[in-house]
C-alpha cells in the first residue's frame, strides 16, 4: 500500500497499461488501519510535546486539534465536505475516505512474459511494495524537470514496522509550507498518465520489463555516496547508453553531449576522468581511483568548499561526483522516456 499526495474522491484511473498500473481511493478494508494509524499518530504527538515541555520549554509542534485538522482537509482537498467534521474521528474518517494509492492490478494473462513464480513486480509477504520502486523511480528521472511530475509517498506498508507512522506529518506539509500554487487532481492525474505512456513506450520486449526492473532497483533508496554507488550509478549509465556490442570507454563520446551544458570544452576530459575513476574502482585499485579523484578534484572542483569538519576531501569528492552522476543518469533516462514512441 502507498498512499500518494493526490486527494478527493476518483474513479479508479490506469496510469500504465504495460504495467497494469492504477490510482484510486483506498479500499474499505484498509481504511480502519490507515484511521488507527493516524490516531496513534495524534497519541503519541501528544507524548512528544508532554516531553519537550518538560525538557526545553516548549513543544515546537502543532496540536493535531479539530481547528488544524480542518486546515489540514482544507489545504489537501481544497474543498469544505457536506457533512460534520467536529470531532477528530470524524476529521480523520473524511481523510481516509478521499486519499489515493498507487498499486497494480492484474491478471496473469494480462501481464506478458511473466507469471506467479517470475514476475518481479508483484508484491511478496517477505519483499516491499514494489509499487515503491515505481514512485522513486518516477521522482528520480522527473527532478528538476519543469512541471514535471513528483509523487509524496503519505504511506507506505514498507515502513519498518518499529517506526511511528507519519501521515498527519505528510499531510499538514502543504499547510506548513504556505505555497498555494498545487497542482489539482485532474492535473495530477494527466501527469501521472504522461508518466505512465512514457514507461508503456519503453517496455516492448521481455527484455525490457527485466531491464526497468534492474534499473527500478539501483535507483531505489540509495544516497549513499561512496564507490559502491558510483560504480553502480557508472554500471546503470553503461546501461543506458551502450549497445552490447559496444566498448566502454566508447561511453565518453556519448556522455559529453549531457556534459556541456557545465563543463563545455573540458566536459571530453571530465567523461574521460569519470569513466576512469570507475574503472579504478571496478579493478579494485583503491590508490589509484583516490589519484584520479584528486585529479578531478583540482581540475574541476577548485572553488568548492570543503568543510573537513564533515566529510574527508575524499569523501567531498565522491559526494559531488555521485550528484554528477545521478543528475547524467536522470538526464539520459528523462530523455529516453520522452523521445520513445
Amino acid at each position: 500500500m502507498v498512499i500518494i499526495d493526490v486527494y478527493g474522491k476518483i474513479e479508479k484511473t490506469k496510469i500504465s497499461d504495460k504495467l497494469k498500473l492504477y490510482i484510486s481511493n483506498i479500499p474499505t478494508d484498509w481504511k480502519e488501519s490507515i484511521i488507527e494509524d493516524m490516531m496513534q499518530e495524534i497519541r503519541q504527538q501528544k507524548v512528544d510535546m508532554e516531553d519537550n515541555l518538560r525538557r526545553y520549554g516548549n513543544s515546537y509542534q502543532t496540536e493535531y486539534t479539530v481547528a488544524y485538522l480542518k486546515r489540514i482537509i482544507e489545504t489537501n482537498m481544497n474543498s469544505y465536505p457536506d457533512y460534520s467534521l467536529e470531532s477528530i474521528e470524524n476529521c480523520l474518517n473524511y481523510l481516509a475516505d478521499n486519499m489515493v494509492y498507487l498499486f497494480f492490478d492484474y491478471n496473469y494473462e494480462d501481464m506478458p512474459f511473466f507469471d506467479w513464480t517470475t514476475n518481479c513486480f508483484d508484491g511478496r509477504f517477505c519483499e516491499e511494495d514494489y509499487v515503491e520502486k515505481v514512485m522513486y523511480f518516477s521522482n528520480f528521472v522527473n527532478h528538476e524537470i519543469e512541471n514535471g511530475i513528483h509523487m509524496n509517498c503519505i504511506y507506505t506498508s514498507n515502513i519498518n514496522p518499529l517506526e511511528h507512522t507519519r501521515i498527519l506529518r505528510n499531510l499538514s506539509f502543504r499547510v506548513d509550507s504556505e505555497f498555494n500554487n498545487w497542482k489539482s487532481t485532474d492535473d495530477y492525474i494527466i501527469e501521472l498518465q504522461k508518466m505512465g505512456t512514457r514507461i508503456d513506450n519503453i517496455l516492448n520486449s521481455e527484455n525490457d520489463y527485466y531491464k526497468l526492473d534492474y534499473i527500478m532497483n539501483g535507483i531505489y533508496k540509495d544516497n549513499s555516496y561512496n564507490q559502491n554507488h558510483y560504480l553502480k550509478v557508472f554500471s546503470l549509465l553503461e546501461l543506458a547508453l551502450l549497445a552490447p556490442n559496444q566498448k566502454t570507454n566508447e561511453i565518453d563520446n556519448l556522455l559529453i553531449p549531457y556534459l556541456k551544458k557545465d563543463y563545455g570544452t573540458d566536459s571530453a576530459d571530465v567523461a574521460q576522468i569519470l569513466r576512469q575513476m570507475r574503472n579504478k574502482i571496478g579493478h579494485g585499485d583503491f590508490k589509484a581511483f583516490n589519484g584520479k579523484a584528486e585529479e578531478f578534484a583540482k581540475k574541476y572542483m577548485a572553488h568548492y568548499s570543503f568543510d573537513y569538519s564533515e566529510y574527508s576531501r575524499l569523501n567531498w569528492i565522491l559526494l559531488h561526483t555521485c550528484c554528477l552522476l545521478d543528475d547524467l543518469l536522470r538526464a539520459i533516462l528523462f530523455r529516453q522516456l520522452k523521445e520513445t514512441k
